[in-house]
């Protein structure tokens, strides 16, 4: 059975994954505000595009691309280039960027100039609804159906297409979408990572959302009351790496992120006395 990895170019954890992801995974990355899930997406992505192409026993990504549903490609590579400059260029040149804000603000009361990614001016055909506008979701699937295969995935909010779904169909309907999107990773063969807000959506309804995950990756701050702002992911669930984890008594990571390294692992928190 293939048991290739795709690493998270993350030199601080992928070693404690021994290689990295398991191909083909949905990963959903559930962050309080703050704490680092952008991070690190985006240090990964970059470090990733740096590496070899051929690494024995891993998988290196064919693309990459970022889908965003409310903001422009100028606006999300200004926030890389102010907290990331050693990234900048690395990720300009090679990610491919979807863009669905327009899609996103179609029908809504939000004026066309604000929600155009560019200067545009007001026509007869700039009223008139595309296909995407249409249906938001169907287009997002047909994306992925083209650029997905090898690739590595950001949909930058799911939290945000869930908000859109439920305006559009009902629950049941964006968990069956979601089922599907795991489905069809496998068929990738590559990684989708997907960010949520923590605590927009009621405790039962992430929880649903949660399982229809290969992995739950969670940022959050530290809670324990050290006077030092301190961050922390860890493993919620994820198929075929929580047994590694267990084994090593590992219960999560202090993480840290600065502009010249990005997303790097501080410190493994290992269960106490072990």
């Amino acid at each position: 059975m293939d048991s290739k990895k795709n690493p998270t170019g993350i030199e601080s954890l992928d070693p404690v994954l021994q290689g990295g992801f398991p191909s083909g995974s949905l990963v959903l990355l559930l962050g309080e505000i703050g704490a680092g899930e952008f991070e690190f997406a985006i240090s990964s992505i970059a470090r990733l595009l740096n590496r070899p192409k051929q690494e024995t026993g891993t998988l290196i990504p064919n693309k990459v691309c970022y889908v965003s549903l409310t903001r422009g490609k100028d606006d999300v590579m200004k926030e890389i280039s102010l907290s990331f400059p050693e990234f900048y260029n690395v990720i300009k040149d090679q990610v491919e960027f979807k863009d669905f804000s327009e899609a996103f603000f179609a029908r809504s009361f939000i004026p066309i100039n604000w929600r155009c990614s560019s200067q545009c001016e007001l026509s007869f055909d700039s009223l008139k609804w595309s296909n995407e506008e249409e249906n938001l979701v169907v287009a997002l699937i047909d994306y992925l159906d083209k650029k997905a295969y090898g690739s590595i995935v950001i949909i930058d909010s799911l939290t945000v297409l869930a908000q859109h779904c439920l305006e559009r169909m009902e629950w049941k309907d964006l968990i069956m979408f979601l089922r599907g999107l795991q489905k069809a990773s496998k068929k990738w063969d590559g990684l989708v990572y997907v960010m949520l807000s923590e605590g927009i959506f009621e405790k039962s309804k992430q929880e649903e959302i949660q399982d229809c995950m290969d992995g739950v990756m969670v940022f959050e701050w530290d809670k324990q009351g050290s006077s030092k702002r301190q961050r922390i992911m860890y493993m919620k669930k994820f198929r075929g790496l929580l047994p590694v984890l267990d084994e090593d008594n590992i219960v999560n990571f202090e993480t840290q992120i600065s502009s010249q390294k990005g997303f790097e692992v501080s410190n493994i928190k290992r269960v106490r006395g072990r």
